[in-house]
């Protein structure tokens, strides 16, 4: 089952002389509860495409369809409101509340939507990831493979129908990226939800269900 799916999807920045265009004509489907990997280069467009996915950024031409529905021509409040409740999101920079400890980083996100907390899954989350012994700390008390665990409990808190990961492992050296991607899938299998992840690695992509291959702002292979 299709969950997700863009069509003829462009993004140009810029005008004139200076124009680029990042994307060209993306036509990939994402298949609900699974793993799917987006691999290229440096440059190669597949962070714009995360992010118009997303509805982080805005696109040039075509759709971008959840559930057959076109979010493209979402208000930005709508959108937002999209976001929080229907999508989790996991970056490379762990981006992680610094004055805040551990479980209110975990979950921020509920907090935002004025939404009551479900204790009980959030704990279970937690259990997963290994932060038990952590939920007090501060961000700036934990490595860096921990910070990351807090950043994918929080994407999960909200029970998101899609998470999306932008180089997650970036920071992360080759032992912490290996746990860090297995409670992913982890996750994904045991909450049923679907992921997709952007990364240079081919043995990261490898790991996945589905590889989608983006060079020069087009798909190579999927």
């Amino acid at each position: 089952m299709k969950i997700l799916k863009t069509i003829d999807l462009s993004k140009t920045y810029g005008k004139g002389e200076s124009k680029v265009k990042a994307l060209k004509n993306i036509n990939i489907e994402i298949e609900k509860g699974k793993f799917t990997s987006i691999i290229g280069p440096s440059g190669s467009g597949k962070s714009t495409l995360l992010h118009c996915m997303a509805g982080l950024d805005d696109i040039t031409s075509g759709k971008v369809l959840l559930d057959d529905k076109d979010i493209s021509t979402l208000s930005e409040e709508k959108l937002s409101q999209l976001r929080r409740r229907k999508f989790g999101f996991i970056f490379q920079s762990f981006n992680l509340i610094p004055v805040v400890d551990v479980y209110e980083n975990i979950t921020l996100p509920v907090s935002l939507d004025s939404k009551n907390v479900d204790k009980n899954y959030v704990y279970e989350i937690i259990e997963i990831l290994g932060l038990k012994d952590k939920i007090k700390k501060f961000p700036n008390e934990l490595s860096g493979g921990q910070q990351q665990r807090v950043a994918i409990a929080r994407a999960l808190v909200n029970k998101p129908d899609i998470i999306f990961a932008d180089e997650p492992t970036g920071n992360l050296d080759s032992k912490t990226t290996q746990e860090v991607i297995n409670l992913l899938k982890l996750c994904v299998e045991k909450f049923g939800q679907t992921l997709i992840m952007i990364t240079h690695n081919n043995e990261i992509a490898k790991m996945a269900d589905v590889c989608i291959k983006v060079q020069d702002g087009k798909v190579l292979e999927q």
